[in-house]
This record gives structure tokens, C-alpha cells and sequence, in this order.
């Protein structure tokens, strides 16, 4: 009799036990890593329970700190990070008219600062913020020290930057969209049908401990079970709304599964989309609204933020795209007849990372004054 057959079945016998083997070890730990967050959550009590941390540092901020860009007659106010960080939390269920950016630094590729400046045009009587890596990382120490560690453990600038507009939107609320956004009207006018309160600094127009708290973001297009159907280029907030919260906990799971010793024999660790981009945003959408939260998430139609859908381009990829080279956003809005559909802003797009880094041809492009 052959022994073949007897060693294959010996062998099949193995490594079906080391499947069972690993299964269970990779299920332990994800038993372990759960009991460990329910017992130490990763969000402090105070915190989670809409607590606001005072202003930290010195006020008014010292001259080390990076001065925010000179002002002109009739754009949004410019505010330095260091000057916003040094107010008192504010509690308004209020949309608060201020305008959140953020680069590497404050040297704006040029039709990224042509696009700010069509947004702080459309504010006039806002206040804008531009802010840094090193504001972020400053922000996060300030005011998010639990976080540090997770931040900094993120696997590249484009997940921090991710996850900072979240803390924008939880510190200090307001309006914050990416650089290659070009705002078309004002939000406030944009939104009027919503009937959502704006106001400006020490202003309020109703009662904040008697109202919701209200965050609102776009969808693009109408698919709503596409995975990136909710991005996170544009958003709106009322300061310390606990939606804000979801994301930074999502980004924690996600990096402790990929950091886990076990799983790292076969989980992948996740790019931004999926970690702390619109992938990620979409699952904790979904998932906060099931929940039954009292403070609410607004998801506006596509043509209100998004009027330009790069999924489904079509005709419109090589004018309205900033990663083509035949890129033209005057052909695009008139393609798009974005001023029928009353957009609020348009998207072009310009995908500046690659992976964890930089993507330097996308940023040649960005940076060409044409």
C-alpha cells in the first residue's frame, strides 16, 4: 500500500489544525482588544459627555507662532490657528461663521490659493483659518492629548490631515472645505431652505443648551450605496457636536487592528479612504445615525456640494478634473450648469497624496498659475 495517501492525509490533518490554531488566536485577540477598549475607553468620559477644554498656551499668542496672512477689504478675516486656539470653547448649537483650511504649510500652490480666496470672497463677513501640520499637531496636544498617540501613529500626513478637520469641526464648528474647492455663493444663502443659523463671533440666534447640534456634509452623486458617496472635502458643524467624536475612534480601531502582532500576518493596514477619509466617514455616518443620537447629521443632494461626480465623469473628466492637464473650470460650471442647481461650492478634485505621501506630478499641476 502506498503511503502517499496516508501522508497527504496527515498533512491536510496539520494544516487544518494551524488554521484552527491561528483562527482562535486572531479571535482571542480581537476578544482581548475589545474587552481592553470596553474597560479603557479611548475616549475620556469628560470628553464624550461634551466636555470643552479652556484655552491652553499663552494669549494673546506669543510672536513664535506662525501669523495668520495680511487682510483685504471685502474677503473672510484672516485668523491665525494660534489666535482661534487661545478663545473659549464656544457651546452655540449655532453653525459659527468660520472657514477651516489646512495645508502642509501656509504657501498655497496657486490654484489651490485662487480657490481659497473664491471662498473667503463669498464670506466677507466670516473669519478663515489656514492651518498647518504643525497647527494640527499643535491642536491635538493642546486640546486632544489623548489622541496624540493615535495621531501620531497614523501612517502618513494625509490621514492626520483627515482626521484634523474633525477636530475643527468639534473644537470650534464651523465650515471647513478642501483647497481644490471653489466656493460658488455664500453657505448661509446656499442652505436658506434648510433653515440652519449661522452667526458670528459672540453671536447666537437661539438657545444652546435647548437645541441640537447640527453637522452636515454632501453627498456626491446618487448612489447611495457607493462606498465614497459621502466625502469629506466639505463639511459644516456646530461646535462640539459628538458625530465629530466617531471618526477619531474609528481611526483608533483601525489602527490597533493593523498594529496588532497577530493580525498583522494577515490584515493590510487601510489607506486614508478607508481609514480616516470619506470611506471611513460614510461607515460612521451610517452607523451614528442608526443609533438614534438626538443631535442630528444633515446629508445635502450631490448638486448642492458635489456637483462634479468623479465616479461617474462621463463627459466632464478632462475640464473638470484638476488632475487632467486639459483641465478648465469655467467649461466645467457651465457643463455642469452648476448655477441652475444653486450649487454651494464645486470640487475639483486634485488627489495631491499618493498613498501615505505626496503625489508631485498632481501638485505640479495644482501649482501651475493658469
Amino acid at each position: 500500500m502506498s503511503r502517499l495517501p496516508i501522508f497527504r492525509a496527515r498533512s491536510l490533518v496539520i494544516l487544518a489544525w494551524l488554521c484552527t490554531a491561528i483562527l482562535v488566536l486572531i479571535a482571542a485577540s480581537s476578544a482581548y482588544d475589545r474587552s481592553v477598549r470596553s474597560s479603557s475607553p479611548f475616549i475620556p468620559a469628560s470628553v464624550a459627555n461634551h466636555g470643552h477644554s479652556a484655552p491652553s498656551g499663552t494669549c494673546p499668542p506669543p510672536s513664535s507662532t506662525t501669523p495668520a496672512p495680511a487682510n483685504a477689504p471685502g474677503v473672510a478675516r484672516a485668523l491665525s490657528p494660534a489666535e482661534l486656539l487661545c478663545r473659549p470653547a464656544a457651546s452655540s448649537a449655532d453653525v459659527p461663521k468660520l472657514l477651516h483650511q489646512s495645508w502642509k504649510t501656509t504657501q498655497l500652490p496657486a490654484k489651490f490659493q485662487k480657490w481659497s480666496d473664491s471662498c473667503r470672497q463669498q464670506h466677507p463677513d466670516w473669519e478663515w483659518v489656514l492651518w498647518t501640520d504643525d497647527d494640527n499637531l499643535r491642536l491635538v496636544k493642546e486640546h486632544f492629548p489623548w489622541l496624540e498617540e493615535t495621531y501620531l501613529g497614523l501612517p502618513g500626513n494625509i490621514y492626520r490631515a483627515d482626521l484634523a478637520r474633525n477636530l475643527y469641526m468639534y473644537k470650534f464648528g464651523g465650515v471647513y472645505a478642501d483647497l481644490d474647492t471653489e466656493c460658488l455663493r455664500s453657505t448661509p444663502d446656499g442652505l436658506e431652505e434648510y433653515s440652519i443659523p449661522f452667526s458670528g463671533v459672540n453671536e447666537t440666534t437661539g438657545d444652546a443648551e435647548a437645541s441640537a447640534k447640527i453637522a452636515i456634509f454632501g453627498r456626491m452623486g446618487t448612489d447611495m450605496t457607493y462606498e465614497q458617496s459621502i466625502p469629506n472635502a466639505w463639511m459644516a458643524s456646530s461646535p462640539g457636536h459628538p458625530f465629530f467624536l466617531r471618526p477619531l475612534e474609528f481611526a483608533h480601531d483601525e489602527l490597533e487592528k493593523s498594529t496588532s502582532y497577530l493580525r498583522q500576518l494577515l490584515w493590510k493596514t487601510p489607506n486614508a479612504e478607508h481609514m480616516t477619509g470619506p470611506i471611513a466617514l460614510r461607515k460612521t455616518i451610517m452607523a451614528y445615525r442608526y443609533s438614534g443620537a438626538e443631535d442630528e447629521v444633515v446629508l445635502l443632494p450631490g448638486r448642492m456640494v458635489y456637483p462634479y461626480n468623479w465616479k461617474e465623469h462621463g463627459d466632464f473628466l478632462s475640464v473638470c478634473s484638476a488632475e487632467q492637464e486639459t483641465f478648465n473650470a469655467t467649461v466645467c460650471k457651465e457643463k455642469l450648469e452648476v448655477k441652475k442647481k444653486g450649487s454651494i461650492s464645486i470640487t475639483y478634485w486634485s488627489h495631491t497624496h499618493k498613498g501615505a505621501g505626496s503625489d508631485k506630478h498632481n501638485i505640479e499641476l495644482i501649482s501651475a498659475d493658469k
